[in-house]
């Protein structure tokens, strides 16, 4: 963690574990559930961006005056229970099985429903002026001593807006700033060789595309390559609308591996490996150590090139000891990336609020 951001990190934590022992209660009753929490906090610190969870549980608070908001968060940092018992996130990681270990994001991307992305950037100006920056406007190069400046007296983070020409975010098209092609507000020409300095916050916005008092969850199928999936899987309930929207978005987790074990009639929606929680719960069905079912997860979600890994052989030679089938161990070792189950439950989820946001 950036030393700079420690006292902000600390004062948020303070403040977010008594937001908990207040909200919990009215959740949960298992107090090991709470003590989950509390390491989750403990993961945000120490990545040090837990004070970025604190403005956007305090900026929802502060919408709801307006016009109620929802976020979307992307990436592993669904499988957190803290944002859930917050109310900042609608994945309930209890109920869809997410363990908290696997968050392993670095940064936070969300989008916001019923709110634009330079409304929680002024409001961050307005409350945080003092201890919180958001950078965006035209910085040439040559300003770099004025950036210097602002980061010896801010904590500054660069908001990523979405993608150019992006229907969700019409709002960019007139917006007189200077950004470049992935809508990245720019303060300087580069701001990746600042990132010791630098916080990174993605913000993007939805906009609600029905008024039907239920949506449907073929509607979380967005392109070609998931409807050709659904159409040979025949998905029928939420888990199995997340396997397809989850293996689509991996790397040789589908094509050139599963697939070809769909056509043999050796995988279907029961046994498809489709996300990172998927070779947790086998591993662990195959009573390998949490600990150590965690490390191989991780190593294979990094796509590392295994076969001639000598950390790769000596997990294969934990999982033949442990009677794991050939076929999986095969399958995982094709594996280059493999998606978080959380985002995927988020994506369904949405689909099937009365407003249909996705």
């Amino acid at each position: 963690m950036l030393e700079k951001y420690e006292s902000l990190n600390i004062k948020s934590k303070i403040f977010l574990i008594n937001e908990l022992n207040e909200k919990f209660p009215k959740k949960y009753k298992n107090i090991k559930l709470l003590e989950r929490c509390v390491k989750e906090l403990d993961l945000l610190y120490d990545k040090g961006i837990l004070f970025i969870i604190e403005i956007l549980y305090k900026y929802k608070l502060y919408r709801e005056e307006i016009v109620p908001i929802t976020y979307h968060f992307r990436g592993t940092i669904n499988n957190l229970l803290l944002l859930y018992i917050l109310e900042i996130s609608n994945v309930d990681p209890i109920k869809y099985e997410l363990p908290f270990e696997l968050f392993n994001d670095n940064n936070i991307s969300v989008d916001l429903i019923n709110a634009i992305p330079l409304d929680l950037l002024s409001y961050v100006n307005n409350v945080y002026h003092n201890e919180v920056k958001f950078v965006y406007g035209n910085h040439n190069k040559e300003d770099i001593e004025e950036i210097n400046r602002l980061e010896d007296n801010y904590y500054l983070i660069i908001p990523f807006l979405g993608y150019k020409d992006s229907p969700a975010c019409p709002i960019l098209k007139d917006i007189p700033f200077k950004m470049n092609e992935y809508l990245l507000l720019e303060t300087i020409e580069d701001y990746r060789n600042y990132t010791k300095e630098f916080l990174t916050i993605r913000i993007d916005e939805k906009t609600p595309i029905s008024n039907s008092k239920k949506g449907s969850l073929d509607n979380v199928l967005t392109n070609d390559f998931e409807k050709d999936i659904a159409e040979i899987l025949s998905p029928k309930t939420i888990h199995d609308y997340v396997q397809i929207k989850s293996i689509t978005n991996g790397t040789n987790v589908w094509n050139n591996n599963q697939d070809i074990f769909v056509k043999k009639g050796k995988i279907n929606l029961d046994n498809l490996i489709a996300t990172r929680e998927d070779i947790l719960e086998y591993l662990l069905n195959h009573s390998i150590d949490r600990g150590k079912a965690l490390e191989i997860v991780n190593f294979i979600r990094k796509g590392k090139q295994r076969k001639e890994s000598k950390m790769w052989n000596e997990y294969v030679k934990i999982m033949k000891k442990k009677n794991c089938e050939d076929m999986f161990i095969d399958i995982f070792s094709k594996i280059k990336f493999i998606f978080g189950r959380g985002q995927a439950v988020s994506e369904c989820l949405f689909v099937l609020d009365k407003n249909n946001y996705y």
